[in-house]
């Protein structure tokens, strides 16, 4: 498979083209939150969820922006899009049950304290969370997105995505920084 190699070059290609369509004569300008949208619309297609997930059972494809939305209209790229034979459908909420039935969850700005009881009140359950600041993955998260010499990079806490039962593709893996909760100490 390609990925490896060509990950980023195919998100960028990719948006560019659902954003402007396959005819356009001068790209169009693609935001941060854009490129930050196509990759948990990738991560999505990148990691398998365990049986007792029921996805087959589900009507759509559900990503949760829990609290603030720092994507706004960034997002509606990705809307509708196939995951795991399914529409992909974009839920915004301030509580986690308002978000329940999602299988991501992008966390906005929180407190400390309230990324720990979130991040505990998930514990297990195979929900990839992704958030965008500092230390997320290290403090529990699984995926970190962060901008790093103006290009968007993430990194990935394996123990946590492997303790909720959610097998992340070794190409995605390859391409990530890989972190553990243990590194938390260390980064402080």
């Amino acid at each position: 498979m390609r990925l490896k190699r060509s990950i980023y070059r195919l998100m960028a290609a990719w948006m560019l083209w659902f954003a402007a369509g396959p005819a356009m004569a001068e790209p169009p300008p693609v935001s941060e939150y854009q490129i930050k949208a196509a990759f948990l619309y990738n991560f999505a297609k990148f990691i398998e969820w365990p049986a007792d997930a029921h996805l087959a059972d589900a009507q759509s494809f559900a990503i949760g922006i829990l609290g603030r939305d720092p994507f706004g209209p960034d997002i509606a790229v990705i809307e509708g899009k196939p995951v795991k034979d399914k529409p992909l459908r974009v839920v915004r909420g301030l509580t986690l049950e308002e978000l329940k039935g999602c299988q991501v969850l992008f966390i906005g700005a929180a407190s400390a304290a309230e990324l720990e009881r979130t991040l505990n009140s998930l514990k297990g359950q195979p929900v990839l969370t992704v958030g965008e600041f500092e230390g997320f993955a290290r403090r529990g998260g699984m995926i970190h997105l962060m901008t790093v010499e103006n290009k968007v990079r993430f990194e990935i806490n394996a123990q946590v995505t492997d303790q909720a039962g959610l097998k992340v593709s070794s190409h995605l893996l390859r391409l990530a920084k890989i972190v553990s909760t243990d590194d938390a100490s260390e980064s402080h």
